[in-house]
């Protein structure tokens, strides 16, 4: 028996040909190269919760915030 060491090699052949075969190789080529060299998309950070509106928060189920009341002696 003849071990396989990468298994998806074998899947990866018959995908790659065609995609040849559609654009041809300079265009499959030039696609992978960019493909390698440009970064990574980042997935956009999610909004700070303590920074939400009291409607948005209680849709999300969060409890509501604290409401800061000025006191007469912290208004200066």
């Amino acid at each position: 028996m003849i071990a396989d060491l990468n298994p998806q090699s074998a899947r990866l052949r018959p995908a790659l040909h065609r995609l040849i075969d559609r654009h041809g190789a300079t265009a499959v080529l030039w696609t992978l190269l960019r493909a390698l060299l440009m970064p990574r998309r980042r997935r956009p950070r999610p909004p700070d919760p303590y920074h939400l509106s009291p409607h948005m928060r209680r849709d999300i189920g969060l409890p509501p915030a604290e409401r800061h009341v000025t006191r007469y002696y912290e208004l200066r």
